[in-house]
């Protein structure tokens, strides 16, 4: 049997230890690109080695554009496919809609806003200190503060925090199918509605300021709005809010790096790019589709087929990375692909990589004596979500 061929693997991969990616990773490294079963019955290559993932996420052979026939979803989404945001767009449509909001994620847009995202950060941690404890971290501050700083970004009203909140993490949720799609339409409907205020009403905000320079100027279709800001407020707070809570549970369980950085605080920023390589929260979101019959990785792929580009597999191949299953914050991790590569980069990479460096910097300051309650092993990790991470994380000082 060809080594291409399904031998019986099935995706999404299962973890045998929830502090590393599926151990399936390793053999499936070995070879060429191979085929998986998928939930619905059908099958995607899955892109597993180093190169090969970065070569896929920037070859425009392989499509984005999931309203081409074949392309697989992991989430099951409204029948309005018209509603699609860049992130499943080709160029030059997704350059063009990604430049509109890359001006809010400058380093001179990010230092202008960081004494409010500090403000914030302040503001939960002086709540913290009024709670009763143990509490659970994740719940009162590493959920709420993204969400809080990509509200206050987009102009989202601070009555609905909550309400955001809870649609976006149904949104990714695999376990519930009903539950997400009820999510997505209730955002969708509420954001329309938003977009409406702004317009009659524009303020100091991305959604006026997008309304303003590009809706009303005709460069965005009104139809875009929504499904440009819907991504924004998704992809700009679930990523970093397990991000957030993972790096500060890597601090909580290993004394020795917790007190590296106490020491020399300059290594947070080594640390986050650590982090960041090590859990990879974007374990299974990354899809493509065969744009034209080729050959790719030692594998002949054909226009139509599906593809998943595993970045977990990608940041934890012992070809670029020596002991990659180490949490080691002195290895070169210049090139992980944690934020994606290429033209669909991440673009609000640096607004995420400043709120986990001001979050983990001012709560071990504040609270010096924070630690895990319980034992580490028995925590509760969401691997039936686009986006891995913690359901929950109980501590106490």
């Amino acid at each position: 049997m060809p080594d291409n061929a399904i031998q019986d693997i099935s995706w999404p991969l299962t973890r045998t230890c929830p502090m590393a990616p599926p151990a399936a990773y390793a053999e499936l490294r070995q070879g060429p690109p191979r085929k998986v079963n998928l939930p619905d019955g059908g099958w995607a290559w899955l892109v597993t080695k180093y190169e090969d993932v970065r070569q896929a996420l920037m070859d425009p052979r392989f499509s984005s554009d999931d309203t081409k026939p074949g392309f697989r979803g992991r989430i099951q989404l409204p029948p309005d496919r018209n509603m699609n945001s860049f992130w499943r767009m080709d160029e030059p449509e997704h350059g063009k809609q990604r430049h509109m909001v890359m001006t809010e994620f400058t380093a001179r847009r990010i230092k202008e806003l960081r004494p409010r995202i500090q403000e914030l950060v302040d503001d939960l941690l002086d709540k913290l200190e009024r709670l009763p404890r143990p509490l659970d971290l994740f719940t009162e501050f590493c959920l709420p503060l993204p969400t809080l700083v990509i509200a206050r970004l987009l102009g989202v009203p601070e009555s609905d925090y909550l309400t955001f909140s809870e649609q976006s993490r149904l949104c990714l949720a695999l376990d519930a199918p009903d539950k997400a799609l009820a999510a997505y339409q209730d955002m969708t409907a509420y954001l329309h509605r938003l977009c409406e205020e702004k317009e009659r009403e524009p303020k100091d905000d991305l959604i006026s300021r997008l309304i303003t320079d590009h809706v009303l100027t005709g460069e965005l279709a009104r139809e875009d709005l929504v499904p440009l800001v819907r991504l924004v407020l998704i992809a700009g707070y679930e990523t970093t809010t397990n991000q957030i809570a993972l790096s500060v549970l890597s601090l909580l369980t290993d004394a020795e790096l917790r007190a590296t950085l106490r020491d020399d605080p300059e290594k947070i920023l080594p640390f986050i790019e650590e982090s960041l390589r090590f859990w990879s929260v974007s374990h299974d979101n990354i899809l493509r589709l065969v744009d034209t019959d080729m050959e790719f990785g030692g594998a002949r792929m054909h226009k139509g087929e599906a593809v998943i580009v595993a970045i977990p597999s990608a940041n934890h191949d012992p070809s670029v990375y020596d002991e990659p299953s180490r949490f080691d914050i002195s290895r070169d991790t210049q090139k992980h692909v944690a934020f994606g590569h290429g033209t669909h980069l991440c673009p609000g990479a640096p607004l995420a990589r400043r709120e986990i460096e001001m979050a983990i910097t001012s709560l071990f300051a504040r609270f010096p004596d924070i630690r895990l309650v319980g034992d580490p092993e028995k925590l509760s990790f969401r691997d039936l979500s686009l986006v891995y991470g913690l359901n929950e994380l109980p501590v106490t000082w």
